[in-house]
């Protein structure tokens, strides 16, 4: 009984050791993936930034992505590029990113950022096949404190100075109605993305129309300095005249610094629009209507002839195609392609369509007789020696060459055509032969 007690005891004291190191080995693996704010304290539009650290046993392979999540009137951007460090862990040697981003917003209170997503793929240590994870960050939550006699409803950036400068393309003064004014504001300030600087206002009085292309915005990180810049183009066009005059507009920032506003303010600009002249009526002639009736006289007369003559036409066609395209030549022009081809079936039926076309008695010269011979020999000797036809066509062209019987073909035609063109002798020789 007090064995069994022992055997009893030495099972839980082994489990309890079990169960009291296991925690201990699980905590030196480190987490995949970590988010850290540093400091989880900013002012409204102030950039607050956090790093998000992936991990992994082996080399990284590509790029990892971000599932960054959508939090109202808040902006989350990620700034340059990932720092590739290690960390060693348990003897283990751990390779890290670590990525930054910058967090502004214009909601106050306490911001909670959700876990979102990170995907990566890395090695088995340098070498080996990439795997493919899908990781999630923690939930963190952020404090936004607002500037003493914050308005909501305003667009508010946190920096030390926002630089503004504006050009006008022509510059204010004279114009006419209709014409177009091109402006220019360039925004740059520090440790601010040039994304979230203010957009420029819209309200313009009557008479003028505006429009806003898409700002273009720069980032520069160096050295650790991170600046951004907006560059807005705003379109005017005057559609009614006299004197109209675009708003001052302000901008205005919290500088974090001394905790005090800052602001800097375009002038308002004046533009005295000479209204347009009246349009003249331009006096309207009668139309000419002779071209016309004339045209269309033709297109009937055209249109009658060729509807009672449509067989005759037609017939007409034909016997000019032929003229022009006799079946002769068509079968000729078969024969030299398939020679050149080394096409031996084509060639042969090439042949006897040009054949068909000539005179019974038509006398053929020894070398084309020879040519065809060759190639009526060649065809019928496979025919004889297999029973298969795409066998047979496939070896008689594989041993054929056209370029005797092409080069024979082509002399005789042009020896036959020299001979319809020599000239006739209409004189009796002087002395004939007996």
């Amino acid at each position: 009984m007090f064995k069994q007690f022992h055997r009893v005891s030495a099972t839980c004291l082994a489990l309890a050791l079990c169960l009291a190191v296991s925690p201990a080995i699980a905590e030196d693996e480190p987490r995949p993936v970590t988010i850290d704010v540093p400091t989880p304290k900013a002012w409204v539009g102030q950039r607050l930034p956090f790093y998000v650290k992936v991990r992994a046993p082996g080399s990284f392979v590509g790029a990892t992505s971000f599932s960054l999540p959508q939090i109202p009137r808040t902006v989350i951007l990620q700034v340059g590029s990932p720092v590739v460090s290690s960390e060693d862990v348990g003897g283990d040697s751990w390779f890290v990113q670590t990525h930054e981003f910058a967090l502004y917003s214009q909601a106050f209170g306490t911001v909670k950022i959700p876990a979102f997503e990170v995907r990566y793929a890395n090695r088995d240590g340098f070498t080996g096949p990439a795997t493919d994870h899908t990781q999630q960050t923690s939930e963190v939550t952020v404090e936004i404190q607002p500037p003493p006699d914050y308005d909501p409803n305003v667009f508010l950036v946190t920096a030390d100075q926002i630089d503004v400068q504006e050009t006008w393309d022509p510059p204010p003064g004279d114009a006419k109605q209709g014409d177009v004014i091109h402006r220019t504001i360039t925004q740059k300030a520090d440790q601010v993305s040039g994304m979230v600087l203010a957009p420029p206002p819209t309200n313009v009085p009557d008479g003028i129309q505006v429009y806003v292309k898409s700002p273009q915005v720069t980032d520069k990180t160096e050295r650790g300095e991170f600046l951004g810049e907006r560059i807005d183009t705003v379109t005017y066009q005057f559609k009614g005249s006299g004197t109209l005059t675009l708003p001052a507009i302000r901008y205005v920032w919290w500088n974090p610094n001394d905790e005090s506003y800052g602001s800097q303010t375009l002038p308002e600009a004046t533009f005295d629009v000479a209204a347009a002249p009246p349009p003249q009526l331009a006096t309207v002639e009668d139309p000419n209507w002779q071209p016309l009736a004339w045209t269309i006289s033709t297109i009937g007369v055209l249109a009658v002839l060729v509807a009672t003559q449509f067989n005759r036409i037609a017939s007409w066609l034909r016997s000019l195609k032929l003229r022009l395209n006799p079946p002769d030549r068509v079968a000729a022009r078969k024969l030299v392609r398939a020679c050149h081809a080394n096409n031996a079936r084509a060639a042969e039926t090439a042949w006897n369509q040009w054949l068909n076309t000539q005179p019974e008695l038509a006398a053929l010269p020894n070398e084309l007789s020879s040519a065809v011979l060759e190639l009526q020999r060649l065809l019928y000797s496979h025919t004889a020696a297999t029973n298969s036809a795409p066998s047979n066509k496939t070896q008689a062209d594989s041993a054929w060459k056209g370029e005797s019987l092409a080069r024979a073909f082509q002399l005789h035609l042009h020896q036959r055509r020299s001979k319809h063109h020599a000239p006739e002798e209409h004189l009796p020789p002087l002395n004939p032969i007996a």
